[in-house]
Order: structure tokens, then sequence, then C-alpha cells
């Protein structure tokens, strides 16, 4: 997790949101520190975390931080937040790419959905 935050390399894409988006743009950043640190400690235990190997790595997490900077950036209100593009985005596309087992798949965008959902701008989301 230190390391995954430690990878965010400016603090200017956090508050180069609208303000009313900010609160938003950090719980999501942390949220996608989180699941990138999960996946990643899943490889440890071999077929138990995953079917198969997959090298997922830090160019992951940077672009997965860009693309939910672009999506935040021109947004006026949490409530436009495009929860289906930001998942479809992050974990089909940027980390669900070079999985090749459905049932990894599955488990990796399950994993992802609870990160990115309307629950983590709540402040007693756990």
């Amino acid at each position: 997790m230190i390391r995954s935050l430690g990878a965010i390399e400016e603090k200017e894409h956090l508050d180069n949101v609208e303000p009313e988006l900010r609160n938003a743009m950090h719980r999501l950043t942390v949220g996608l520190c989180f699941f990138h640190a999960i996946i990643q400690e899943r490889r440890k235990f071999g077929p138990l975390g995953w079917n198969k190997i997959y090298q997922f790595n830090d160019s992951d997490l940077e672009t997965s931080l860009k693309n939910l900077h672009h999506l935040l950036r021109d947004l006026r209100e949490k409530n436009d937040i495009p929860w289906e593009s930001l998942v479809y985005l992050t974990g089909t596309i940027n980390y669900g790419g070079r999985v090749t087992d459905v049932n990894d798949k599955k488990l990796l965008l399950t994993i992802m959905e609870l990160f990115y959902n309307k629950g983590i701008l709540n402040d007693k989301y756990t």
C-alpha cells in the first residue's frame, strides 16, 4: 500500500479537479491504490491467489490514475462520476487486459467494484 501511494508522483493531479470533486478524487485514488496492493499481494499465494500468474506492475496503477484524473477533470459534480466507465477502463482494460482466465477476470472485476462504487464517497464506507 505504501509503495502504491508512493507511486503518485504529483499531488497536483489530486487537486486539479473541480472543488466539489476533490474529496471524490482523493477517495478514489486511495481506493485504486488499495485495489492495486490487493491484487499484487494475491500473487504471493500462487494458485490460491490467481489461477495463472500475472505480472501486474506499477504502470497499470499509473495508467489507471491518469484515466481517473482525465475522467474526473471535466466533471462538475460528484453525481456525474461515470462509474461504469471507471470500472471498465481500470478493471477490464488496464488490469484485465493481461488476465486470460475467465474466473480470474471475474475475481478482478469483483475486487475492483469494491473500490469503484458510489459508496466509497460516503464517510462511513469500509
